[in-house]
């Protein structure tokens, strides 16, 4: 039987949301290895440290939706805060997990706005992207399911699963603390510098030891944010649909879940337009270009096919023919 979420605030609410942060810090004894077919900046630390960088966010989390209740924001206020919120929980975040190592003061000198990384394509685009999924993940959390009306899920909010929910939190987690150690990694001036300070405080994937092994994962890091900036998040407004990640008994893994995001079309910029430009080309021109080459290949079938018989033919009289002289000739 599917777990409901429930529709509004109470006793079974919290209980539902006690469970639900319960069931995912039990996932962090689970195997936290990127299974993805991309890279993660958290693919640079060891699995302790990953558990420490994800239990940072879980624990502002919460903190956070203690603080929507005390200070009894609407579902609108809400919305209205959201990016304001977004920015706060992982500049928070990032606060927590600095102070869980011993003492980076001689590594993190200085404090770096948010609003400094604003015009930073990455930080931009993730926050963009998943702004709206914490956006439903809190107000899902704090007033349940009704507060949400959004008939393009394929649900009801009376019949929305609590699994549902468990994505957004495991996405929100994954996404948002990956975005947390950029920003902690980009503080540093240098490859030297992070490897000094991932050496040091015992956070290093040992697949990262060396300064080259940084530099190769920097460098398939900027390519493929690249690639993702300019075709894969284009291309996923236009197919309705959010990439979410997942902590599987096996590690993290990648999902799509479907979501209507008329107001992302709007946002894009020219470059990512030509993506939606170059998909609408192709789904007119491929199905027309398969019919074309499948009526070519029966063309061609059928020639060779009678080139072949009519061949087999010639020779067979060209041999009866002369069996037929020789024996004529006798």
């Amino acid at each position: 039987m599917t777990r409901l979420w429930p529709t509004n605030s109470g006793t079974d609410l919290n209980n539902e949301v006690a469970y639900l942060f319960f069931n995912i810090k039990n996932k962090f004894s689970n195997n936290l290895v990127n299974y993805t077919s991309f890279s993660l900046y958290t693919d640079l630390l060891n699995i302790r440290s990953k558990q420490v960088l994800f239990e940072s966010f879980l624990d502002e989390l919460e903190i956070l939706i203690l603080d929507i209740v005390e200070l009894n924001l609407s579902p609108e206020n809400i919305k209205a805060l959201n990016y304001k919120i977004v920015c706060d929980l992982i500049k928070k975040s990032k606060k927590r997990f600095l102070e869980s190592l011993v003492d980076t003061k001689s590594i993190f000198k200085k404090y770096i706005p948010l609003n400094l990384f604003m015009e930073d394509n990455y930080f931009s685009l993730i926050i963009s992207e998943y702004k709206i999924i914490i956006q439903k993940l809190l107000i899902y959390i704090v007033f349940g399911s009704s507060a949400i009306q959004d008939n393009s899920l394929g649900f009801t909010y009376a019949s929305t699963p609590s699994s549902y929910i468990a994505i957004l939190l495991e996405t929100s987690l994954i996404q948002l603390s990956n975005l947390v150690l950029y920003l902690v990694l980009d503080s540093c001036t240098s490859l030297l510098q992070i490897s000094a300070f991932l050496n040091e405080y015992k956070l290093c994937n040992p697949c990262y030891l060396s300064i080259r092994s940084l530099a190769y994962f920097k460098n398939v890091l900027t390519y493929q944010n690249l690639i993702y900036l300019y075709i894969d998040y284009p291309k996923s407004i236009y197919n309705s649909r959010y990439r979410v990640l997942l902590i599987s008994s096996h590690g993290i893994i990648a999902k799509y879940i479907y979501s209507s995001r008329f107001e992302d079309m709007i946002n894009l910029s020219t470059g990512q337009f030509f993506t939606i430009l170059f998909i609408e080309i192709q789904d007119l021109i491929i199905p027309k270009l398969e019919e074309i080459l499948l009526i070519l290949g029966k063309i061609i079938l059928y020639i060779f096919i009678n080139l072949c018989s009519n061949s087999f033919i010639l020779i067979i009289k060209i041999i009866t023919s002369r069996l037929y002289i020789q024996e004529k000739n006798k």
